[in-house]
């Protein structure tokens, strides 16, 4: 994927906003259409986020439009602020992983749970799940509160709109598993 563009879920009839992702690019940019003339769709740029480091996936936030997370190609996931006039302030949430690999794929459902979607490795889960409500600092860095798929790549996740609790998983190109985080 070198680019792709998410309309945003809490657009409304009004004021539609979408978010274009340049992976080959390291950058993201907010906009909102203005205009349908001619069959061409005019939009301004909201804001604009590049340098980031190099990701591999993204999903934009169900409950705060500004936000993103992004999974990058060392398996980090990170939550980036879009409308963030100071560059410093844009990532405010990191997830670390144990053994460097990539992300395939990252989800974030409506109750702020993040799933991040990761290549096989020998002794490490390829499947985490975070909780973004829990505080986070630099020295306290956060924890998956699930693990799953362990030695197994997870190659895509999804969680459902109208059922967050419950994920599905793409495993090694092989199989579908679904997760039910309730219990």
């Amino acid at each position: 994927m070198e680019a792709a563009i998410r309309w945003s879920a809490n657009s409304t009839s009004d004021v539609q906003r979408f978010l274009i992702a340049d992976v080959a690019g390291n950058s993201l940019r907010y906009c909102e259409t203005q205009q349908l003339k001619n069959k061409y769709l005019s939009y301004k740029q909201i804001s604009k986020r590049d340098k980031l480091p190099n990701f591999t996936a993204f999903d934009w936030s169900r409950n705060d439009e500004n936000l993103v997370a992004i999974g990058t190609a060392a398996g980090e996931a990170r939550i980036i602020r879009i409308n963030a006039t100071e560059p410093q302030n844009e990532t405010l949430q990191a997830f670390p992983v144990r053994l460097q690999r990539k992300c395939n794929s990252i989800a974030w459902n409506s109750n702020n749970f993040l799933a991040t979607g990761l290549d096989r490795t020998r002794n490490d889960s390829s499947l985490n799940i975070y909780d973004t409500n829990i505080p986070w600092s630099q020295s306290n860095p956060a924890e998956p509160f699930r693990k799953y798929s362990l030695t197994e790549g997870v190659t895509n996740v999804k969680f459902f709109n109208d059922q967050p609790d419950v994920l599905l998983a793409g495993i090694a190109r092989q199989c579908i598993r679904i997760y039910d985080l309730r219990g």
